[in-house]
Parts: structure tokens; sequence; C-alpha cells
């Protein structure tokens, strides 16, 4: 049987990205920083100081345990690079790879579902918890967790922090969409994955407005998309039909 030595030699320990953090400066423009830590602890330690202190500044609530387990579930995407952004407003954290991503992103927020193997199970929970967790505390403080990925291209979580500007809720301030965006959610709601010319189609719009649609959906992490290019509603969009629903 081998050694703990020599099964750490084998299977070396993973080391966070090398990401690059972007924080706006209390006088206008951005500070860049970049990051390059050799382990997780040190790597979430680090990111979260950075941006709790100019949320604090801006008198945002920190998001500790939401950011903690958005950032160490980078451990599945490397080796790769990340960015970490926050927003002008204070209003959302940015935070990207250029890993593998997913095939079924709208899966990932489900409770107990995981993809970690032994060798990330010595950094995160490894239980399926943690986005559920990060997913929690955000909306604790009226904020959200928005996750989008792209099978080979990475993978982009937005943790909402507060809402944008004069009060306005997240409903308003975040997810303003149209009566034609909430029809193709409404669509895709009924468990079908669709293209955009199924969507021109069932709706009688343009194919070249479908598209538009669908890519402004999916960069608000609503909707996913699949290898051949046909979308699906993400659990960030079921939860915003939910909320439109109550309304």
């Amino acid at each position: 049987m081998a050694s703990e030595s020599e099964e750490r030699k084998r299977h070396p320990a993973l080391k966070p990205p090398a990401t690059r953090i972007a924080v706006p400066d209390l006088g206008g423009g951005y500070r860049v920083l970049d990051v390059h830590d050799r382990d997780f602890e040190s790597f979430v330690l680090g990111v979260s100081d950075i941006l709790s202190t100019r949320l604090s500044a801006g008198g945002v609530p920190f998001p500790s345990v939401a950011l903690r387990e958005v950032l160490e579930n980078l451990v599945h995407a490397v080796p790769c690079s990340a960015s970490v952004v926050l927003d002008p407003t204070l209003s959302f954290i940015s935070v990207c790879d250029n890993g593998p991503g997913m095939e079924r992103a709208d899966i990932a927020l489900e409770l107990g579902f995981t993809t970690a193997d032994q060798r990330h199970r010595e950094i995160i929970r490894g239980v399926g918890i943690g986005l559920n967790i990060a997913l929690e505390e955000l909306r604790s403080l009226g904020g959200e967790l928005l996750l989008d990925s792209l099978p080979g291209r990475g993978t982009f979580v937005r943790l909402v922090v507060s809402p944008l500007s004069k009060g306005r809720g997240l409903s308003d301030a975040v997810l303003e969409l149209t009566p034609r965006q909430n029809n193709i959610l409404f669509l895709l709601s009924e468990g079908t994955v669709m293209g955009p010319s199924q969507i021109s189609s069932e709706l009688g719009i343009g194919l070249g407005t479908a598209h538009r649609e669908l890519v402004r959906l999916q960069e608000l992490g609503l909707v996913g998309v699949e290898k051949n290019g046909k979308r699906f509603l993400s659990t960030a969009g079921k939860s915003y039909l939910q909320r439109l629903l109550s309304l």
C-alpha cells in the first residue's frame, strides 16, 4: 500500500487558478490585481478580503459564505484561468473561468448534485450542497445566484449582492424582461429543449429576433445552452418565473 507521501507525489494538491480581480475605486475607475496563490484557502481569503473591503465601504453586505462556495468550486475547472469582477454599482460579483464547463448548468444547483472526486473533496465538501448554501445566503440578503456554462468554454457565475438602484428589487432591476422574453421563458418552462428556429415558429417572431432574445436571456443566466445550440430553462430561470407568478 502506498504511503500518504507517495500518494501526494502521485496526485499533487490542486492549485487555484491564476485569477484577475477588478474592483471599482472609490474615486472612479478600476483597480486590477493578479492573484497567484499556492492553495485554495489563501486564494479564498485573499479575494474575500479585497471584495469585502470595497463592499463595506459602499455600505453593501458582504456574502462571505456564498463567495467562498463559488470560489472553492473553481476546483472543478482547474487547470484554467479565472476572473472576479465587482460591478461599479456594487450590485453583483461576476466569477468566470475558461475551464471545461458543464453540459447541464441547470442541474448544478440541485441539492445533492456533485461531480467531486477525491482530490476535490480535499478542498470542498463534495456532497452537492455548496451552491445551495450560497444561494440561500444571497437570497437572505435580497440577492440571487445566476449560473451559466458552456461545455469546452467555461462557467460564469453572478452573485447578485444588492438591488441595483433607487431601491428597485431584484425582479425589477436585474431581470427587467420584455413580454417577448417572458414568453420565451414560459415556452421553455414546459420542459422542451428548443432552438431559435422552433421558438421563432412557436411565437411567430423572426429567426434573428429569436436568436438575439435567447442570447440576452443566456447572458442573464436564465437560459442554458446545449452543444447543439438548443436552449433550456436554467435553475435561475425557473426561480425568476416563480417570482413573476407570485407578483
